[in-house]
């Protein structure tokens, strides 16, 4: 009894604080790129994984069912991962990373040996609390120009001034994208509409599948849904202001699956009304903000030759960076980051196999829900932002997102096959 109240905090404690990047980093030799420190190789201690660690322990006191279908698949991708570490550059990057996936993905097989039902009622909760603390942080964040010293959550100090930072030109003047505790405006943006979309796919799913239980929730907290609405109004408005091309265009198309046909007209005032600043945004792609296009475009180049250089085993997991950065232009505007594209990114690091590891990982749950569900809207989101981002296989709060949605996706799995028995 002891245990299992320890687990529901330190559950409630996992998914409040992931979105928070909090660690403690280590630069060894393998995590310098010309003498610059590059997170992304870093071996790094984060406060989320000692969460994790504590919430797993106590599970596995309580000799729980663990869903085996779920391990097993997760053990397959860590094995598909890990074989392109045999021919890498550097192996010290490549651990990191693959401790970073297991660490996530062990999250993921704890929430994929859950109740559906009971797992539901656990993450409403913190994960609107989230979802609302991003979002005031994010909008005091644009209103001040600068962050407000939350180190405690991760927050890196920065201002509109600081060289490098994701800024938003409109008509001559520049505002500050903001970040929250994210490492760029598209992730925070990335994070709130995943969120969003999970909040309301919990609810539909409950009230959908299980009135009974959907009406008990009600009952027991009103307060819920005036926190789940704050959080999905706040998060949308954090989206807007992170200038995220992709998450915006995302979360219109979500909105349209989401939104009753009632408020398809507010929606459409509502993009009237924003259209010069979206214009603005969207605009400068093809003008002054077209360096963006050339160096995911240069990035895109590098993955492919990779790819053709090592086809079956890719550079080496969390290599792409070391690899491609003598090529990158150098000087101020060196953009070391990974190809802007989880398959690319996957099929140059890892090759072929750990190609096939991902797409199983990912496709599996996606091929069953299809044929039990048809909202695969969670799925389709991580999808279309990885097609042009990298932060679901590179950043943590990216792969705890990830691995979120796939142990909820095999809770579901288990809890409609359940109900249609």
């Amino acid at each position: 009894m002891v245990l299992a109240w320890i687990e529901k905090i330190l559950l409630f404690l996992t998914i409040l604080f992931l979105p928070t990047q909090l660690g403690l980093h280590f630069w060894p030799d393998f995590s310098y790129i010309y003498s610059l420190k590059i997170d992304y190789l870093s071996p790094t201690l984060y406060f989320w994984d000692i969460l994790v660690v504590g919430l797993l322990s106590v599970w596995f006191l309580q000799k729980p069912k663990i869903n085996k279908l779920a391990l097993n698949l997760f053990l397959f991708f860590l094995l598909t991962q890990g074989l392109s570490l045999f021919a890498a550059g550097s192996i010290g990057a490549g651990l990191v990373r693959l401790e970073q996936y297991t660490m996530a993905g062990f999250f993921g097989v704890f929430l994929a040996s859950q109740d559906f039902k009971i797992l539901s009622g656990k993450i409403y909760l913190p994960l609107s609390f989230g979802v609302l603390g991003e979002s005031i942080l994010a909008i005091s964040q644009f209103i001040k120009g600068g962050t407000l010293g939350l180190w405690i959550l991760g927050e890196r100090a920065f201002t509109l001034s600081t060289p490098g930072i994701a800024k938003f030109d409109f008509f001559g003047s520049q505002f500050l994208r903001p970040y929250g505790t994210f490492p760029h405006p598209n992730v925070l943006a990335g994070f709130m509409l995943l969120a969003i979309v999970i909040l309301n796919e919990v609810k539909d799913l409950l009230r959908m599948q299980d009135p009974h239980t959907w009406e008990i929730l009600l009952r027991q907290g009103r307060i819920r849904m005036t926190i789940r609405k704050a959080a999905i109004f706040l998060g949308g408005l954090a989206i807007f202001l992170s200038m995220s091309r992709v998450a915006i265009l995302a979360g219109a198309g979500a909105a349209l699956v989401l939104l009753k046909k009632k408020w398809w007209v507010l929606m459409a005032v509502l993009i009237l009304l924003l259209s010069p600043i979206l214009f603005t945004r969207f605009s400068s792609l093809f003008n002054f903000d077209n360096l963006t296009l050339l160096r995911r475009e240069e990035l895109l180049g590098n993955a492919w030759q990779i790819f053709l250089q090592y086809p079956i085993f890719g550079v080496g997991l969390n290599n792409f960076i070391p690899t491609v950065a003598s090529d990158l232009t150098i000087g101020p505007s060196r953009f070391l980051q990974p190809v802007h594209n989880i398959f690319l990114l996957a099929l140059s690091e890892t090759g072929l196999i750990g190609l096939i590891g991902l797409i199983g990982l990912i496709g599996f749950p996606i091929l069953r829900l299809s044929r039990l569900h048809p909202t695969l809207l969670p799925w389709i989101v991580i999808i279309f932002l990885g097609m042009f981002d990298h932060y679901f296989l590179t950043l943590p709060q990216g792969y705890r997102l990830l691995f979120l949605v796939w142990g909820l996706s095999f809770s579901m799995l288990k809890y409609f096959r359940g109900s249609n028995n």
